[in-house]
C-alpha cells in the first residue's frame, strides 16, 4: 500500500465517512459490542486507560483549535 500525502486544504475539503445517523442511533451496548468486533482498534481495558496522564497546561495551550 502506497502512502498518499494530503495537504492542510485538501484535507479540509474532505468528507469523512461516518455514517453520523446511524451512530446517532445506536445504544451505548450497540456501540461496545461495535468496537469490541473491531480487530484493528480494540477498546482499552481499565489498566489502559488508567496509564493515561492529561497533557500540561503549554501543552494544550499550544494545540488546542480555534474554531
Amino acid at each position: 500500500m502506497a502512502i498518499v500525502r494530503h495537504t492542510q486544504e485538501e484535507l479540509d475539503k474532505m468528507k469523512g465517512q461516518t455514517n453520523e445517523g446511524r451512530l446517532k442511533n445506536m445504544t451505548e451496548k450497540e456501540i461496545e459490542e461495535a468496537a469490541k468486533s473491531d480487530p484493528d482498534n480494540p477498546p482499552l481495558t481499565d489498566e489502559e486507560l488508567k496509564s493515561f496522564k492529561r497533557p500540561s497546561e503549554e501543552y494544550r495551550k499550544r494545540f488546542q483549535k480555534d474554531d
